[in-house]
């Protein structure tokens, strides 16, 4: 039986849905973990796990579906994790947790799968669509995670979380089984060099992990320095390599095509600033208001704020897709990056109400989902069909390494101000350092859109007309 490209969607669509879950499901859950395990160190590292073998099995598992067929390679990770969350839901031993953390992070690998999916089974007109889309399962999959995530924790054991993500990964594996169609990948013509496939996993492993024991060491700490070096200097050996092959398992010349480089371009600075949406405006709305740049929120109460955001931004992804169809890529990456520009920049007013913070976050939100559902379809539109996957699992990682650089950056502009509290001595950002911060953010964004006017634009595809 042939599957309708409406299904295929829908099924792809619950697979990055599951996928995401996965990365946001533990954050409601971290209060609780950090007292199960005993401090925020040690639970943090169940977060920091599945973000490092996540982001690694982007790019490799991209390039192993072009290769053997994308279904067949997410089929495996959909497994794999799966798997994982049944390790860590049958444990409260924290290393065979941490280990089934690992093996969920293979399911991160499943959004650039998707997107090649699509490429291969879409009709051409209806690909920037679909290519939107994915940007809003990965939405709802962060929506979930945290509202369901947080009900989980209030009423269940915490172990309950992972059985609630092992069933969506089973759902998801049984529903691509039997919606997606099975093709045979594009094998590479030259025998595969192992070595230089396999490189990239520890050179980006080390710099992510170097970026993440900042948060512990502090940025001073030599060790951090140490790990984030060897990282370099395994991309490096990686990258030596790579060029000189006569056909790359990764092949990095494809970052130089003029559109897959403005959009990594774009992705960078996406990640440096707008990416930190939830870490500045978590941080504004549960500070205290006699710091006069917080209003005093609870946890749940800041969370529940983001959803009418979160819920607007779901049409963000299609709306864009529709944009680059009727007219070009550039379009909606402009307006998505000057929307979240002016976003930011109202946001220097500092809201004192909950109505307030709930429209600035739409605007932001919506802008930003625009930029960052766009971005993946000017490496649709520019990769050829055997590279697809490979070049979103690079953006994948790009955006993964400058969202971490991104959180630490902001940090210090954060710190670079500071209230004391009159009991207790806590300090807190001060109005200058929020609308300091807010400013940066603000000039990234719009940066990050007008890069769209870098791009070569291509001729919008129309539908095609039945002959009569």
């Amino acid at each position: 039986m042939r599957s309708s490209p409406n299904a295929i969607i829908g099924a792809v669509f619950l697979a990055e849905v599951s996928a995401t879950f996965e990365t946001s499901m533990l954050y409601a859950a971290l209060p609780t973990l950090i007292r199960e395990f005993g401090d925020p160190i040690t639970a943090g590292w169940l977060v920091t796990i599945h973000m490092l073998i996540g982001t690694v099995a982007c790019i490799v598992a991209g390039r192993l579906g072009d290769m053997f067929g994308r279904r067949r390679v997410m089929l495996m990770l959909l497994a794999a994790a799966a798997l994982g969350s049944i390790i860590s839901a049958l444990t409260s031993n924290f290393g065979l947790v941490l280990a089934g953390r690992a093996l969920q992070g293979f399911s991160m690998a499943a959004i650039p799968l998707s997107i090649g999916i699509l490429r291969e089974t879409q009709p051409e007109e209806r690909l920037p669509v679909a290519v939107g889309l994915m940007t809003t399962a990965q939405g709802m999959g962060i929506a979930v995670g945290l509202v369901l995530g947080g009900a989980i924790i209030d009423n269940f054991p915490w172990h309950w979380l992972f059985v609630a993500s092992g069933v969506l990964l089973m759902v998801s594996y049984v529903v691509v089984r039997l919606v997606v169609p099975a093709t045979p990948g594009i094998p590479p013509k030259e025998k595969i060099d192992w070595v230089e496939g396999l490189l990239p996993a520890p050179a980006i492993g080390a710099v992510l992990l170097g970026l993440s024991l900042s948060k512990t060491y502090g940025w001073l700490d030599p060790r951090c320095y140490a790990v984030i070096a060897a990282g370099f200097l395994l991309m490096a050996v990686w990258a030596r390599r790579s060029l000189r092959a006569k056909e790359p398992f990764i092949d990095l010349r494809l970052l130089g095509e003029r559109n897959i480089a403005v959009a990594n371009i774009a992705t960078v600075l996406f990640a440096l600033g707008s990416a930190q949406l939830v870490f500045v405006f978590t941080t504004y709305m549960q500070a205290p208001a006699w710091t006069m740049a917080g209003l005093g929120f609870s946890a749940t109460l800041a969370g529940l704020a983001k959803l009418p955001s979160n819920v607007l931004s779901f049409t963000a992804g299609p709306l864009s897709g529709w944009i680059a169809l009727k007219h070009s890529v550039r379009v909606p990456i402009i307006v998505g990056g000057v929307l979240a520009a002016v976003g930011w920049l109202a946001g220097m007013a500092l809201p004192d109400t909950l109505l307030q913070m709930i429209a600035l976050l739409c605007v932001i939100s919506f802008g930003t989902t625009m930029l960052n559902a766009t971005l993946p379809m000017v490496i649709v539109e520019s990769a050829t069909p055997d590279r697809t996957s490979e070049a979103i699992g690079a953006m994948s990682v790009i955006r993964s390494m400058f969202s971490a650089v991104g959180t630490q950056t902001i940090a210090l502009v954060l710190a670079t101000d500071m209230v004391t509290a009159p009991v207790g001595g806590a300090h807190y950002p001060s109005p200058a350092s929020y609308r300091l911060t807010m400013a940066v953010i603000a000039a990234l964004a719009l940066a990050a859109g007008l890069a769209g006017l870098l791009l070569a634009v291509r001729k919008p595809v129309q539908p095609a007309v039945a002959a009569t």
